[in-house]
C-alpha cells in the first residue's frame, strides 16, 4: 500500500486530556518498526517537547505551532519556514491587558480575546493570520498553517503528500487534511471536520487512531469516500456512460495490458500514464521501443534516453526522481537489447530501494515487458515480483505467452485488447480460468475493434474496478498520441516528395503521392519490393522526413526489428498503415 507516512494532530487526536495513552505509545511504536514514518502537527509551542523526549524519537518532524515552527529530530534542527510575526504587531498585542502565550513564531490567547487583536491587526495593516482551534485563538506569521508546515516538512523529508495518512479533530486541522492522499477525522471530531474527511474513526482519540495505526500496518484501509478528483478517466462504457476508476485501483494494484500489435495497448498504457501523473503521482515508464515520447509534453515531465538525448546513469536517473520529483520517461529504444534489458534490470533494483526509503515513484509502467523478463529466457524476476508486491505496478505486452510466469501470475488486473494469437489465448486460459466470466471475455478478445478493451480479474472475486463487468473504449488523451495536423494524409505531395517503390535492380513498381496512396500500395507492389525498401529504412525516412509523420516511421521501424517476411511483412505493414490513416482521417 502507498500510504506509508502518518501526520497527526496532538491534542483530541492522539492525545486525550493532555496525554498520550501507553497503549496509543505501543500503537506508533509498532508504526514506527513497521516502517511508517510519523510526523506530528500540532498547535502546541515548540518548547512543550524536548529533544530527549519521547516524541523527538519516535518522530521523524514535529510541525509545532500549528505550522509555523518545524522540528527535525534527527539533525536537531528547528526551521521557521513562514519567519516570525511583524516586531509592530507583537509590540501592539504585549501592550493589551490580555492572557498570552508566546512561542517561538506565535501567540496564543483565546476567545473573546480575539477581537482586540483583530483591531490590531487592522490597524497594522496586517503582516499575520488567525486561526481558531476549539476556542483557542492563535496569531501566526503569513502563510504558516498546519498543511503548509506539513508541506514543508515533506519537502524536506524528500516525501510525497500522495503518500501521506493525516488526522484530526478541530478547526485548525482542516488545512492539514486538505493537502493529503487520506483525511482522517476522529470519532470526536468538529462535525465541520468530520464531513471534509475521507474516513471517519469508529472510536475517538488514541482509540480511533489505534485502530487506523493497526490499519495501516496491515495494508487496508475501511470504506474512505472516494473524492472525484482522485478518480481516473478512462473513457465510456459501451453504454456511452463515463468510465472511471479509483486511483488507488493503480496505484495500489499490479495491472497487466495485453494484446496483439497495434490493438491499441499503447494509447491505453499512456492514457492511464496521463492520468496517473495529472493527479499528482509521480509515475515511472520504461519504454524499451520510444511508444510513450510523447508523455514528455506533460507538466513535470522529463525525457531521458533517445537518440536526441543523453541517456544517463542509472544513478543519475534516480537523482532526477528522487530530487527532481518529475516522472520520467525511460526511452531505451535506441539501445541493443541486451544493453537495454541489462540496464533495466539495473534501474528497477534502484527503483525499488527508492521505494522502500520514500514511497516513491507511485507508479512505474513497464512495456515489453516479455523482451527484458521473457519466459524462455529463464531471467531472474525478483526484482519485479517484490516491486509488483508493494504495488503501483503496470506491465505491457503484444506476446504475454513469452512473459515469464511468475510475472503473469502477480497481476490482479487485466486490460485486454484485441488477442488473436493462440499462444496468447492459451495463456490466458491459464491465469484467468477461475473467473467464472472468462469463456464470454475470451470469446470477444478476437474480434475487439482497435481502442476497445476488457477488464478482467484472475480470481472468482472480482476487482473493485471490473465488478460490472465493464467493456470501455479508451478515452481522449490529452497529449496527442498523434503530434502533427496530418495535411499529406490525402493531398497530394509535390512530385519530387513522392515515396518511389522499386526493386533491388532500380525498377519502378509503383509511387504514392500520400499516405492514402502509400496505404493502397502496399497491396499492389511487389514482395519483393516491400522487403527492399524495409530492410533499408527507405519507408521510416519517407514517413519521418517527408510526411513528418515520426509515429508512423517508428512503428514501421518495430516491423523491421520483428522481421517478418512474405505475406506476414505484407500484412504487417498493411495493418499499421490502415490503422493509422484511420486515425488520422478522422482528426481531419
Amino acid at each position: 500500500m502507498h500510504l506509508t507516512v502518518l501526520a497527526s494532530d496532538l491534542d483530541g487526536t492522539l492525545a486525550e486530556n493532555g496525554h498520550v495513552s501507553p497503549e496509543t505509545w505501543d500503537a506508533l511504536q509498532a508504526a514506527k518498526a513497521a516502517h511508517l514514518t510519523l510526523i506530528l502537527v500540532t498547535g502546541r509551542t515548540l518548547a512543550s517537547f524536548t529533544p530527549e523526549g519521547p516524541f523527538a524519537e519516535l518522530f521523524d518532524a514535529i510541525v509545532a505551532e500549528d505550522g509555523a515552527v518545524v522540528y527535525f529530530p534527527r539533525q536537531d534542527v528547528v526551521v521557521l519556514p513562514f519567519g516570525r510575526l511583524p516586531t509592530a504587531l507583537i509590540a501592539r498585542i504585549d501592550a493589551m491587558p490580555l492572557p498570552l502565550d508566546h512561542g517561538m513564531a506565535l501567540i496564543a490567547t483565546h476567545v473573546p480575546f480575539d477581537e482586540p487583536i483583530l483591531a490590531a491587526l487592522r490597524d497594522c495593516g496586517g503582516g499575520a493570520t488567525i486561526e481558531y482551534n476549539r476556542g483557542a485563538v492563535m496569531v501566526l506569521p503569513l502563510g504558516a498553517t498546519k498543511g503548509t508546515g506539513l508541506a514543508y516538512a515533506l519537502r524536506e523529508l524528500g516525501l510525497s503528500a500522495r503518500n501521506v495518512v493525516a488526522c484530526g479533530d478541530a478547526e485548525n486541522d482542516r488545512s492539514l487534511l486538505t493537502q493529503v492522499e487520506l483525511a482522517v477525522a476522529v470519532d470526536n471530531a468538529t462535525p465541520a471536520l468530520k464531513e471534509m474527511a475521507d474516513l471517519v474513526l469508529p472510536e475517538p482519540a488514541g482509540a480511533g487512531m489505534r485502530g487506523l495505526i493497526r490499519d495501516l500496518i496491515a495494508g487496508r484501509i475501511g470504506n474512505r469516500t472516494v473524492r472525484p478528483e482522485q478518480q481516473l478517466s478512462l473513457g465510456w462504457r459501451n453504454d456511452q456512460t463515463p468510465f472511471r476508476i479509483d486511483a488507488w485501483d493503480l496505484i495500489d494494484g499490479v495491472w497487466g495490458i495485453a494484446g496483439d500489435s497495434a490493438s491499441g495497448k499503447s494509447w491505453l498504457g499512456g492514457l492511464i500514464a496521463e492520468e496517473v501523473m495529472l493527479q499528482g503521482y509521480q509515475a515511472v515508464i520504461i519504454d524499451p521501443e520510444g511508444d510513450y515520447r510523447s508523455l514528455a509534453a506533460l507538466p513535470h515531465t522529463m525525457l531521458v534516453g533517445g537518440r536526441d538525448t543523453q541517456l544517463q546513469r542509472v544513478g543519475d536517473v534516480i537523482t532526477l526522481c528522487e530530487y527532481a520529483r518529475c516522472n520520467l520517461i525511460i526511452d531505451l529504444s535506441w539501445m541493443p537489447i541486451i544493453d537495454r534489458n541489462a540496464f533495466t534490470e539495473r534501474l528497477l533494483r534502484a527503483l525499488l530501494d527508492l521505494r522502500t526509503r520514500c514511497g516513491r515513484p507511485h507508479w512505474l509502467l513497464i512495456d515489453e515487458i516479455q523482451q527484458s523478463y521473457a519466459d524462455w529466457a529463464s531471467p531472474f524476476t525478483g526484482t519485479v515480483e517484490d516491486l509488483m508486491r508493494g504495488g503501483g505496478v503496470t506491465v505491457v505486452s503484444y506476446h504475454p505467452s513469452q512473459v515469464a510466469p511468475a510475472i503473469l501470475q502477480a497481476v490482479r488486473v487485466w486490460a485486454l485488447t484485441r488477442t488473436t494469437t493462440p499462444e496468447d489465448l492459451a495463456s490466458f486460459d491459464t491465469l484467468l480460468s477461475a473467473n467464472p466470466d472468462w469463456a464470454e471475455v475470451r470469446a470477444h478478445l478476437p474480434t475487439l475493434v482497435r481502442g476497445h478493451a476488457r477488464l478482467i480479474t484472475p480470481g472468482i472475486e472480482s476487482d473493485t474496478c471490473t465488478r460490472n463487468d465493464i467493456v470501455f473504449r479508451a478515452g481522449t488523451r490529452r497529449v496527442p498520441h498523434i503530434r502533427h495536423l496530418h495535411k499529406y494524409v490525402s493531398v497530394p505531395l509535390p512530385s519530387d516528395k513522392w515515396f518511389v517503390f522499386r526493386n533491388m535492380s532500380g525498377t519502378v513498381c509503383g509511387t504514392a503521392a500520400n499516405l492514402s496512396e502509400f496505404r493502397t500500395a502496399i497491396d499492389r507492389v511487389p514482395l519483393a519490393s516491400l522487403t527492399y525498401h524495409l530492410i533499408r529504412g527507405d519507408f521510416t525516412r519517407w514517413l519521418a522526413d517527408t510526411l513528418h509523420d515520426t509515429e508512423l516511421s517508428r512503428q514501421i521501424t518495430k516491423i523491421a526489428h520483428h522481421h517478418p517476411d512474405g505475406d506476414a511483412l505484407r500484412a504487417e505493414l498493411r495493418k499499421i498503415v490502415a490503422a493509422r490513416y484511420e486515425d488520422l482521417a478522422a482528426m481531419l
